[in-house]
């Protein structure tokens, strides 16, 4: 374990590997919002992953003064997920002196996240129903639907016949 700024990082979750890199994902939607080649640590105490860089599915709010008494006076950006409006966390960009581990990074709810290690089955991670279309996924729905058109277009023909045959012809008046 080592300390910064009153805060205990584990070393093993400070050290990453290239090798079986992580994506972070909404725990909510699955969308990606960042990854290992930005990671700047976690901290454990708050459960809170700190990014460098995110996706374009990570959006800002406006900007709020903090009134909570463990992050009084300081400045941040609440943020959301712009895919389906989850939570995610806070940017700040102005902190008192005892959080300067915080500031100018993304300061990301590990509980708003799920992980995703590279070369893990994706399939185990997201349920089938939630699954997002593929484009092989997309062509096969197409051939599908093309062949229940066919077969639409069949029956409304005997039916027509039948129609014909069991109906007297409409006289005009």
């Amino acid at each position: 374990m080592a300390a910064a700024h009153g805060f205990t990082f584990k070393l093993s979750s400070l050290y990453r590997t290239v090798d079986g890199g992580v994506v972070y994902v909404c725990a909510n939607c699955q969308v990606p919002l960042g990854d290992t080649n930005d990671w700047n640590g976690k901290l454990q105490g708050e459960s809170v992953v700190l990014l460098k860089a995110v996706s374009e599915f990570v959006k800002c709010g406006r900007v709020i003064r903090s009134r909570d008494p463990d992050d009084a006076g300081s400045k941040y950006h609440p943020l959301h997920c712009s895919n389906c409006g989850s939570p995610l966390g806070r940017f700040y960009f102005s902190t008192p002196p005892h959080l300067t581990n915080k500031l100018n990074l993304y300061n990301i709810d590990s509980t708003a996240v799920k992980e995703y290690t590279l070369g893990e089955d994706l399939d185990s991670m997201i349920p089938a129903s939630e699954a997002p279309l593929t484009l092989e996924t997309c062509q096969y729905f197409e051939e599908e639907f093309k062949k229940q058109h066919v077969l639409l277009e069949m029956l409304q023909e005997k039916m027509s016949k039948l129609e014909n045959r069991v109906l007297p012809p409409e006289q005009d008046s």
